[in-house]
């Protein structure tokens, strides 16, 4: 019986293990169409493909769930489309009136989606069940576009027309997280260090702010209408251009480079998300493990140590 269960908890324990090793990934980055209301798909060899092109209008926020479904924000008539890994769309959630010209999106780590309401300033949280109530509606004051989450879970909300960025915790309380080196703040993105990056639609610069809120611009070169965000797993920062149907991607140092242009299939790009080619979407690599692995683990290392001590 010893030796069984010994067994048993030596396989649970290197399979905890292996889950806890990044695999060997593609990155594939997922582009939203506005003004030719589709979905664009990229190998990171800037090999586009059309992932969806129809049940959109003016599509604009990006955001994968856990278990690879892309939903999209269509801001011109206040819906949510989900698509599931093969392309395949269906309404989101039960909407009612809650949504009012949504942009930004994002998921929580309990698999809550977030969708900030251009048309009345709030944030709407969809439960797991696609049920939608108001998580904010004061704190904002400015036309609120991107949306991240950080590593503890607090989401940030770009404020497009009082150029702020609004902090909120789990539970819903504000504060200003940054006021200054921000022109009309759109698109929002975290690395793997904490920092947060905000693409300024104003004065077409990127700025960077530290966890501690410190601000510094970290691109003004080769961004015109800078949108939507999104960081591959190397760390390479991607950057849709609005204005001149491209998307720019940065290395970590802040050198630009072209990645893919209107000949690859961009079409005033709003917003980004990656995932890989199994559909798993990229997480922070500052992030700690799953809840569950990691009750697991608590569990099952001592358990198995006090076998071997026992033998």
């Amino acid at each position: 019986m010893k030796t069984r269960l010994r067994s048993l908890l030596t396989s649970t324990a290197l399979l905890l293990l292996g889950s806890l090793v990044t695999p060997a990934r593609a990155d594939i980055l997922y582009v939203s169409n506005s003004s030719s209301e589709t979905i664009e798909r990229f190998t990171l060899a800037g090999v586009g493909s059309i992932f969806a092109s129809s049940g959109m209008n003016f599509p604009y926020g990006l955001a994968f769930d856990l278990t690879g479904n892309l939903y999209a924000a269509s801001l011109g008539n206040s819906t949510i489309r989900k698509f599931s890994p093969a392309g395949v769309g269906s309404p989101f959630g039960s909407n009612g009136n809650v949504l009012n010209g949504p942009a930004g999106l994002a998921f929580d780590s309990a698999g809550n989606l977030y969708a900030a309401n251009v048309g009345s300033d709030s944030i709407i949280k969809f439960n797991l069940s696609g049920v939608g109530s108001v998580f904010a509606s004061s704190g904002l004051g400015g036309t609120t576009h991107g949306l991240a989450f950080d590593s503890m879970g607090n989401l940030y909300a770009a404020n497009f027309a009082n150029n702020t960025i609004v902090k909120f915790t789990i539970s819903g309380v504000s504060s200003v997280f940054a006021s200054t080196g921000l022109s009309s703040p759109r698109g929002l993105a975290f690395d793997s260090a904490g920092n947060l990056y905000v693409a300024n639609l104003g004065n077409n610069t990127i700025e960077k702010f530290t966890p501690g809120g410190l601000g510094s611009v970290f691109a003004s070169s080769g961004l015109n209408g800078p949108r939507g965000l999104a960081f591959d797993s190397t760390g390479n920062l991607y950057v849709a251009n609005a204005n001149d149907n491209t998307i720019e991607k940065f290395t970590p140092g802040g050198v630009g480079s072209v990645f893919a242009d209107s000949n690859d299939g961009v079409r005033r790009p709003e917003y980004l998300a990656f995932t890989d080619d199994a559909g798993v979407p990229l997480k922070l690599a500052n992030q700690v493990p799953e809840p569950m692995t990691g009750a697991l683990l608590t569990i099952g290392f001592p358990a198995l140590l006090g076998f071997r001590r026992r033998k």
